[in-house]
């Protein structure tokens, strides 16, 4: 007597193998089913080592250049916002306090808001780090996730609370936190500048913003920011990318500010009244959010382009009685020259 069953014909056996691929398919099924069910909270696996915990299902192999993060962040703008590749190391990086690291993932200068000063390189970043991102910062970025990233179009991707506090385009290009130490050198450098102007142009609500040097004739141009008072409700410009100017940030608004230029020319007394005064607005535009300042008295108009990139210069734009000359300016500080 035979042992094993013997087949008529062929067809006997593909029924046979038949049966036995949904009788396995069926044991998979339940098996997957259970431990869905019987595990509330699955287990997660870290981009941080140790005590981080921005979570990535198990099932997802992390490697090292984290290219998974660009599978797992929503990202309907991928064509134009920038590689999303180096969104993990960054994360790691200020998580972790490795200051060398990040320096590789930046993109400089990095803008920091006025009277501050921007930080302009590698070196400089290692110095400012940890006044940058403190613990209190440090520890949030621990407990981010994937999900909390937002695609904004040709500006990248931003992470953060409110208006976001941290920038990439394929590196990290804007920083908009500013931890309490940052802070009180913001309010003690401001303190300082507008007590160094004349009397006649302090206080009523003005606060430095910025301040360039006419490389063509040599005057000075500071521009002051005053917040206009208007109710929140009433403001349209309280949602939107120009967050990411930095200097903005202390008003929480963003176009509907008020502008001042006081302009100085060569060797004029910067602790003096200045030569020109006048009010306008900012305009701000563009991939880059370039920013243009406007201003107007009489027969008089200047436009000023400011300088995103710092590696250019920017444009003064004069015209009077309806003849226009044009000035190249650069960033400057203030404090610099009046000490």
């Amino acid at each position: 007597m035979e042992i094993y069953p013997t087949f008529e014909n062929a067809s006997d056996m593909r029924n046979i193998v038949r049966y036995v691929i949904i009788l396995l398919g069926l044991i998979t099924l339940f098996s997957c089913s259970y431990h869905r069910t019987g595990d509330k909270q699955p287990q997660k696996a870290t981009v941080v080592s140790k005590d981080s915990v921005i979570a990535i299902p198990q099932t997802t192999t992390i490697t090292k250049s984290d290219s998974m993060l660009s599978q797992s962040l929503y990202d309907p703008n991928k064509d134009v916002a920038g590689g999303t590749q180096n969104i993990g190391s960054i994360m790691k990086s200020i998580a972790n306090g490795d200051a060398e690291k990040l320096t590789s993932l930046c993109s400089f200068p990095i803008e920091r808001k006025y009277p501050m000063r921007d930080i302009k390189d590698s070196k400089d970043m290692l110095k400012k780090f940890n006044k940058i991102f403190d613990r209190e910062f440090r520890e949030k970025i621990k407990h981010a996730k994937i999900s909390d990233w937002k695609s904004n179009g040709y500006r990248g991707y931003s992470w953060g609370e409110e208006n976001a506090s941290i920038w990439v385009y394929d590196s990290l290009t804007i920083i908009d936190y500013y931890s309490p130490q940052e802070q009180q050198l913001y309010d003690e450098l401001v303190k300082q500048e507008m007590e160094s102007l004349h009397e006649s142009i302090r206080g009523n609500g003005w606060h430095p913003f910025c301040c360039y040097k006419d490389i063509t004739d040599g005057s000075i141009i500071r521009i002051d920011i005053r917040e206009r008072k208007v109710k929140k409700e009433e403001n349209f410009h309280t949602d939107g990318f120009i967050y990411c100017a930095p200097q903005l940030q202390p008003f929480k608004l963003r176009g509907d500010e008020e502008f001042r230029l006081a302009a100085f020319p060569k060797k004029y007394d910067l602790k003096g009244r200045p030569k020109m005064l006048l009010n306008g607005y900012v305009d701000i535009g563009g991939s880059a959010n370039m920013r243009g300042y406007y201003f107007q008295k009489g027969n008089l108009e200047i436009y000023l382009g400011d300088i995103y990139y710092k590696s250019e210069k920017g444009l003064l734009s004069i015209t009077k009685d309806g003849i226009e000359s044009k000035h190249d300016v650069e960033p400057c500080y203030w404090l610099d020259l009046v000490q």
